[in-house]
């Protein structure tokens, strides 16, 4: 089975990839097919990955990086002029692609061996890289994907149908994980938090992670007009099943150890084994270090690190995108939240998403009976839930400060509530996930005051709506896949989105 691990480390463009220490290449032997147990660590590495060193130009869009000011200002960048061509995605597609078909190899081996905890496990994380997939491009090939020389040209899948596919794919996973004989006999897969489920406990977990992830699903149609029932159906079967939320990060660690190509990717993105702090073209982005500076909020100093180059500037600086250096000519790099060791996991969905998720579906009605002090419970738990995986100590004292951008008893409507609940999700996404952020972004208009490029070569000066499909589509797939203009980043909208 040949496989190639994309670890995408993006500065200019979106593509970009390297061999990984996982990829099943290195077999000496040449092996032509592995196991379920082997081909998961490296598929659910590879996944990982993509959260942080593809996603890039997200952390840059969402306000929480911008480029150094050691750097000229492009005139083309997606990362600060929004502007995007065929190739802005090819790295993305062939990444979560093959990615894919990692998880698709994994389910028909274990479906064909008897190995129900591992096919459940494929499910899952299809369903996890088909929602991003959907989530960044509209319609894309489903059905007839992943067939290899069997269909070269596969049609492309309504993105609506796909994602009440990939929901109705969770329900199955979990109720394989439910079987007696759904048993992990390899490795490492998710880790709870820093500690590594073991085998008696790795079922419950996964089909936590399952419906949180279900619920991310639902959560993303909820501006959808005629799809209250269908999600409200859904969330009664997540509860069917008694198995709740996860209550703490889900992460992934194979082992990650301090030698090049086998570090954490977000730590390996950053620093050299060798030569130490490498990465000086990301620097913190003046939007998140106002805000957190804003409220006294420590996150800043756990998320980011001192600048020491500007005396006259602020210990925590940042730039702002589209003309760093406006500001400051130095500026805060990554701090020591989030470069904790190379050995750290590399988290694929938080504890703060899943109660932020929580809250969200209660103050609608849908959860817990839209019960108030639970949505506050919950939303509580977000805060201090992000405030943990920073190590930024206890938030009890921001949570009841009178403070509108953290107490909840100031949001006294609707409206408030729910700004207020994705402000903080918005905080909590920073380096962790932040492609929740965009997706929140372009469901609810939230933050509503987020910053804008300020480059003068932006195209549209709006944060872009999807990601253009790739020219490797059009040369290789031209009769199935979708027409669009030049300007369709910033007009054509994923389904969800109102």
């Amino acid at each position: 089975m040949k496989k190639i691990i994309i670890y995408g480390a993006l500065l200019f463009s979106i593509a970009s990839c390297k061999k990984g220490f996982l990829d099943i290449n290195e077999n000496p032997n040449s092996s032509t097919s592995a196991s379920p147990e082997l081909v998961l660590p490296n598929a659910l590495n590879v996944t990982a990955a993509r959260q942080i060193n593809q996603f890039t130009f997200i952390n840059a869009w969402m306000g929480y990086w911008c480029q150094s000011g050691s750097y000229a200002i492009s005139t083309t960048s997606i990362n600060d002029t929004y502007q995007q061509t065929t190739g802005s995605g090819e790295g993305l597609w062939g990444n979560i692609y093959n990615n894919l078909e990692d998880y698709n190899y994994i389910e028909k081996q274990a479906n064909a061996a008897g190995k129900p905890f591992y096919e459940a496990a494929a499910k899952i994380m299809k369903a996890y890289d088909c929602e991003q997939l959907i989530d960044m491009f509209g319609d894309v090939p489903y059905t007839e994907a992943l067939q290899g020389v069997d269909n070269l040209r596969p049609k492309y899948d309504d993105a609506q149908t796909i994602y009440e596919s990939l929901v109705t794919n969770i329900n199955d996973a979990i109720t394989l994980l439910q079987r007696a004989d759904a048993i992990q006999t390899g490795g490492n897969t998710l880790v709870s938090g820093y500690v590594v489920t073991n085998a008696s406990s790795s079922n419950n977990y996964w089909i936590q992670f399952a419906n949180t992830l279900k619920l991310r699903l639902l959560m993303r149609q909820s501006n959808m007009p005629g799809r209250e029932s269908y999600i409200q159906g859904e969330i009664a079967n997540i509860i069917a099943n008694g198995m709740d939320f996860i209550e703490t990060d889900a992460g992934v660690n194979p082992g990650y150890i301090n030698s090049a190509g086998k570090q954490n990717p977000f730590y390996g993105f950053n620093y050299n084994t060798s030569l130490g702090y490498t990465n000086d073209f990301w620097r913190a982005n003046q939007y998140s270090i106002q805000f957190f500076e804003d409220n006294g909020d420590p996150r800043d100093r756990l998320l980011y690190s001192a600048q020491t180059g500007d005396p006259l500037a602020p210990p925590y600086q940042g730039n702002i995108l589209g003309i760093p250096g406006l500001v400051s000519s130095k500026s805060s790099a990554f701090g020591p939240g989030v470069l904790r060791s190379v050995s750290q996991p590399a988290i694929i969905l938080s504890a703060a998403e899943s109660y932020f998720l929580q809250a969200e579906a209660t103050i609608r009605g849908w959860l817990n009976s839209g019960a108030d002090e639970k949505a506050q419970e919950l939303y509580e738990k977000g805060v201090k839930a992000s405030f943990n995986t920073l190590s930024a100590g206890d938030a009890s004292a921001f949570l009841s400060s009178g403070d509108p951008d953290y107490d909840w008893t100031t949001a006294t409507t609707f409206d408030k509530k729910l700004a207020l609940i994705i402000r903080q999700k918005w905080a909590a996404m920073n380096m962790v996930t932040p492609f929740e952020a965009w997706c929140d972004y372009r469901r609810l208009g939230l933050p509503a005051d987020m910053a804008l490029s300020q480059s003068p070569y932006v195209d549209v000066r709006a944060i872009p709506v999807r990601i253009l499909y790739p020219q490797s589509e059009y040369n290789t797939n031209a009769a199935n896949v979708p027409d669009q203009s030049v300007q369709a980043h910033h007009t054509d909208k994923i389904f969800w989105m109102p």
